[in-house]
């Protein structure tokens, strides 16, 4: 039993001492907070909360009727008994009158531990009277609520089917004055006639035997609302009456048309999801053996989710229509065709041979891979296809369509694009499940995630300018496994948080240690996925692991791709400016490879730009990708932001993007990613840099 907080008003300290022990003699577990003044009583009633008052009637300043007026107003709830030398019985009656629970005569103290226990219960009555009055009312004004927002139809019927009484509402469903209804044949004058005869077969059941009238049925009226009713008999004198109570569920038949749809087919494009197209798979193959091939077909589009993102829902399907009529144009061999994910159609058809299918679908990818043009948009899509074959590769359809899916995914992974189902695919899926179980482990113990280190050079002097951190993982079974074999699964298994948080420690960590070993370590920058970006978590996780290993922000850089940027642009430059108040640097890495919307690269506050290795391969030979990385570099310069080229591998590629105006790379040339204690050494000693032949630069501030 928990202990009661008494609020005692006593000027005489012996008194109060007398109270505590008459209530420790009672077995009441009391801790007596004593006041003595009006302004300590007031106080006391909001911070001590009191469970109990017990008063002097008489106080110097002060007297127990006040106080009593003061609980009264403020907390009538809490018991309040009187402890007096004198009351008299006047004065006794008129406390009670006023709202006392007891009083007790300080020379009969021994009634007190039972007037206390007796005012508890009256309390604790009180309130669960209380209670069961709110829950009635409650219920009260519920019911009431549904009746008063009831849309149901009351209607009547005498034994021969005319109306003798209908409500407001079924007149108003009925669309006919209530005045005119009474006294015709309902059926006659509400139903619709392809009706009629189930309804009059539904009263007369009624008539004879209440216990056979059967379940709610439907009906439409004849302004064709559909209604179900339900039927009871009610016996009214020597006469027999029919209630019929019907319920309007037009609009919820057209709810649950639109339900079916949404549940059936995708809002976009109309055609079958996964779902009814399983559905349709399980219904083609009940149809028995065939002497051709069926197969199910499912095409990969990976870059969909890019396009909304960067030009918006419209405009992704716009061009998901151009893709669906060219699908559609493939339908003379095809029975079945639904769009079961975001980025993936499902195609089901019957072909002579195998021969015919392996012209068919790489026919099908190759016109999908065609460029889609509109207004002033041009796109060339991906596209990857992944085949299955009923009996062949499954004799269950969810069975057939994940072997489909197993192929797909290893069409990703192919230079043709496109893959049939074979059990080693199943192999390599079995693998993945594997791995990721793996991961998790992994990142649960953390000693098998590694980070490696890849210098930034400046071309100028050599020197290390920065550090990318990367990811390895040494796997106990497959040994030192890069990002390309583990990133996806973590990305699919919604693993990206935990590994970038997994990642920015470490790499924290490792920064404490070189300082610690007397190393001025340049700052180390760190990938952010876009998962990990749009965490809510994301800014804590960055001040704690600053915290927690005592460095500066300027110390670290944020990595974000540019696809992961144009990802609400508005929200992300929030995000930016916070880690910026943390002197983070941020910087966009892949640069050239997504979508970005110029506009708000140059709100973004970012310090660098990463110009991709795509464009750094073929500079030497391929003069298009030379003016691409020109003028990403001289975009960059324009709008102050730093330019570093990843995938420098030779001298020849230096020379080009310094004469551009780069001047710091990263890639094999200088250093693959190593380990942390590799990077001891070009962290004491600059890189030997190649004599370009170009005169020197004129630095900037940002160069």
């Amino acid at each position: 039993m928990k202990s009661l907080r008494v609020l005692l008003l006593e000027d005489s300290p012996t008194d109060a001492e007398l109270v505590q022990a008459c209530l420790d003699s009672g077995e009441l577990a009391c801790s007596l907070h004593r006041v003595e003044t009006e302004e300590d009583y007031l106080t006391s009633l909001v911070s001590l909360r009191p469970d109990l008052i017990l008063a002097d009637y008489t106080l110097p300043g002060f007297d127990g009727m006040k106080a009593l007026d003061i609980r009264n107003k403020r907390a009538s709830g809490i018991p309040f008994i009187f402890v007096s030398g004198s009351l008299g019985e006047e004065r006794a009656v008129a406390t009670l009158v006023a709202g006392a629970s007891d009083y007790i005569l300080k020379d009969r103290m021994q009634r007190l531990p039972a007037a206390v226990a007796r005012a508890m219960q009256d309390r604790r009555e009180r309130e669960e009277k209380a209670r069961i009055a709110g829950e009635l009312d409650a219920e009260r004004k519920l019911m009431r609520a549904l009746q008063d927002t009831a849309r149901a139809l009351i209607i009547m019927l005498d034994a021969q089917g005319h109306i003798v009484h209908l409500n407001p509402e079924a007149a108003h469903v009925l669309d006919q004055p209530r005045l005119g209804l009474l006294g015709s044949v309902f059926w006659t004058s509400c139903i619709a006639s392809d009706h009629v005869k189930n309804m009059r077969h539904q009263v007369q059941m009624a008539l004879k035997n209440p216990r056979l009238a059967n379940q709610p049925w439907r009906a439409r009226t004849r302004n064709s609302r559909t209604v179900m009713w339900s039927v009871s008999s009610l016996e009214s004198g020597s006469s027999s009456r029919v209630v019929l109570c019907g319920i309007d569920i037009t609009d919820q038949q057209a709810a649950e048309e639109k339900a079916y749809f949404l549940d059936n087919f995708d809002s976009i494009t109309g055609l079958p999801n996964r779902h009814l197209f399983l559905h349709q798979i399980t219904q083609r193959s009940a149809q028995g053996a065939t002497k051709n091939l069926l197969a199910v077909i499912l095409i990969g589009i990976p870059r969909f989710h890019d396009i909304r993102d960067s030009y918006g829902e419209d405009v992704m399907n716009q061009v998901m229509t151009v893709l669906v009529q060219r699908l559609r144009q493939s339908q003379e061999h095809s029975h079945l065709l639904g769009h079961i994910a975001e980025n993936t159609f499902a195609l089901a058809v019957e072909l002579a041979d195998d021969k015919e299918l392996t012209e068919f679908v790489p026919a099908l990818l190759e016109m999908l891979r065609k460029p889609v043009e509109f207004e002033s948009n041009h796109f060339v899509l991906k596209a990857y296809g992944g085949t299955a074959i009923w009996l062949r590769d499954a004799s269950d359809p969810l069975q057939l369509l994940q072997a489909a899916e197993s192929a797909l995914h290893s069409a990703e992974n192919s230079q043709q694009g496109y893959a049939v189902y074979r059990s080693l695919i199943s192999h390599e899926a079995r693998q993945r499940l594997q791995l990721e179980g793996d991961l998790r482990r992994a990142l649960q113990t953390g000693n098998e995630l590694l980070l490696h280190y890849q210098p930034q050079v400046d071309i100028d002097n050599g020197e290390v300018i920065g550090l990318e951190a990367l990811v390895r993982w040494q796997h106990p079974q497959w040994g030192l496994l890069l990002p390309d074999k583990f990133m996806h699964i973590a990305e699919v298994c919604g693993l990206m948080r935990e590994l970038g948080q997994h990642v920015l420690r470490q790499a924290c960590q490792q920064l404490l240690e070189w300082k610690e070993q007397g190393l001025t370590p340049p700052t180390v920058a760190v990938n952010v996925s876009a998962s990990q970006f749009s965490s809510p978590d994301l800014l804590s996780q960055v001040q704690t692991a600053l915290q927690e290993f005592g460095l500066d922000g300027s110390q670290l850089e944020i990595e974000l791709t540019e696809s992961a940027t144009m990802k609400d642009p508005h929200s992300n430059i929030a995000i930016m400016t916070r880690l910026r108040q943390l002197h983070v640097t941020l910087s966009i890495d892949d640069f050239g490879t997504g979508y970005s919307n110029l506009s708000y690269l140059k709100r973004f506050p970012v310090d660098r730009l990463k110009l991709d290795q795509a464009f750094v391969r073929e500079i030497p030979e391929d003069a298009d990708d030379l003016a691409i990385a020109r003028s990403i570099i001289a975009m960059a310069r324009q709008l102050q932001l730093e330019i570093i080229a990843e995938g420098v591998e030779n001298v020849e590629q230096m020379r080009l993007l310094a004469a551009a105006g780069c001047r710091h790379v990263q890639g094999y040339y200088f250093s693959p990613p190593v380990p942390a204690s590799a990077c001891r050494h070009f962290l004491e000693h600059p890189f030997p840099v190649p004599d370009l032949g170009l005169a020197p630069p004129v630095r900037s501030a940002m160069s």
